[in-house]
């Protein structure tokens, strides 16, 4: 799973340093929480990112429906925070094969490496999700099967992915706006269509 914060640019021209950090912190301590609760795993820190790990280092059957669940939750949570400004979040993520090695860097900045194609899909899927959604990968789709309700919105492609991606989903609750929200699902068949009809 991978967490980003919307509009981390725009409050950092608006806001002096000093309550920058504390939203930045506030946002992070939401996350980890939220995630922690689902038995989330949170890798890195990135800036305004969080790469979390369901499955690692300990694994439970229901893993995908975990991310999802905490997906949404923690969409929701950001949203209600009570900082220097509103803000909201997006959510990608991937099921997939990686393999996690030994640590790398010193310090503060040591971390397990992990080589596989998942984290950086669930990146690629956050970046072209909107405000308080949650995108998903078709291997976490299917693993999930008809636990959430999702709308079907066609494929696009994504930076670095092979091969066309389909667009389905929905939002955390309590967002007002459109009841579903993208989540995308990769096709291995189909040409790509445009996102968003409307």
């Amino acid at each position: 799973m991978f967490s980003d914060l919307v509009g981390s640019t725009a409050l950092s021209a608006s806001m002096d340093p000093e309550d920058l950090r504390e939203v930045i912190s506030s946002y992070q301590k939401c996350v980890a929480d939220t995630v922690q609760r689902f038995g989330g795993f949170v890798a890195k820190y990135m800036g305004d990112g969080v790469l979390i790990y369901f499955g690692y280092p300990e694994a439970h059957e229901d893993d995908a429906e975990r991310a999802v669940r905490a997906g949404l939750e923690l969409t929701a949570a950001v949203g209600s925070l009570k900082t220097h400004a509103p803000l909201q979040s997006r959510v990608g993520i991937a099921t997939g094969l990686v393999v996690v090695g030994d640590l790398v860097g010193s310090g503060a900045s040591q971390e397990q490496a992990i080589v596989g194609e998942t984290p950086n899909l669930a990146a690629r899927l956050q970046a072209i999700a909107e405000p308080n959604e949650v995108v998903i990968a078709e291997d976490t789709r299917k693993l999930i099967g008809h636990l959430f309700e999702l709308e079907d919105f066609g494929a696009t492609n994504l930076k670095g992915i092979p091969g066309p991606v389909r667009c389905s989903g929905r939002t955390a609750p309590g967002f007002c706006g459109k009841p579903f929200s993208m989540l995308f699902t990769q096709a291995v068949h189909g040409a790509c269509r445009t996102r968003r009809g409307s």
